[in-house]
């Protein structure tokens, strides 16, 4: 070999083992950010996760319309607001709160809402957080959350106002990973203690199959008494 490809080689080594931390860690944020179905900015994650989900958007919205076809539904972590525009049009009835903890998503929710010509006063989004939601108890009919609750600091929390803010009767439907996508999760057994601890008292965990028939997502019903 000649010197010059010596030197180069050297070169390029020393190079990798300069950056080989940085590099590291832009690998390790990225999977992390894949796995958490999050992305940088409220319109790259439209672009992309948001738009993969469509269909199962589609599914939830028919699932919650179904069981709340009128009365007042708030959206945990509504992000873009394409779910809670897809759920006020498949129940005319049915008037929409969501809430999210990014400005730009909230600001990206309202303009989808205005686009679809739905009024403020059917579909509306603002900032909020699930840990001390800004609403007065027994506000709503129902609650649904999608691929949210991994995001929560305290789910325990964020189950009490859920509890809190729902009307007697009132259901909740949380959408999140499936346990071996959502590794914290370990099993469903952790949903299970959540409900069982929770003022619900418990609920129930089902294995939502999508797409097709992959185990991708569970659902969390619970029900305020």
């Amino acid at each position: 070999m000649t010197r010059r490809y010596w030197l180069v080689l050297i070169a390029a080594l020393g190079i990798a083992l300069h950056y080989r931390n940085p590099v590291r860690a832009t690998v390790k944020r990225a999977y992390a950010n894949v796995r958490a179905f999050d992305m940088p900015t409220a319109g790259m994650y439209d672009a992309i996760w948001a738009s993969l989900l469509g269909g199962f958007y589609s599914r939830v919205a028919d699932e919650v319309a179904a069981t709340c076809p009128s009365g007042t539904v708030l959206e945990v972590g509504s992000g873009p607001g394409r779910l809670g525009v897809r759920l006020a049009r498949s129940a005319p009835r049915l008037n929409v709160t969501g809430v999210d903890l990014s400005p730009e998503m909230v600001e990206l929710a309202n303009h989808r809402a205005a686009e679809a010509g739905l009024p403020g006063e059917r579909v509306r989004f603002k900032v909020g957080d699930v840990g001390a939601l800004p609403y007065a108890d027994g506000r709503f009919d129902g609650v649904v959350s999608t691929l949210s609750l991994h995001h929560w600091p305290d789910p325990a929390l964020g189950l009490a106002e859920i509890h809190r803010i729902l009307k007697p009767g009132g259901e909740a439907r949380i959408y999140d990973l499936g346990h071996w996508l959502w590794l914290p999760a370990n099993s469903d057994s952790r949903l299970d203690r959540l409900a069982t601890e929770s003022p619900f008292g418990g609920g129930e965990v089902e294995v939502v199959r999508w797409p097709g028939p992959v185990p991708a997502f569970v659902l969390l019903r619970l029900r305020r008494n």
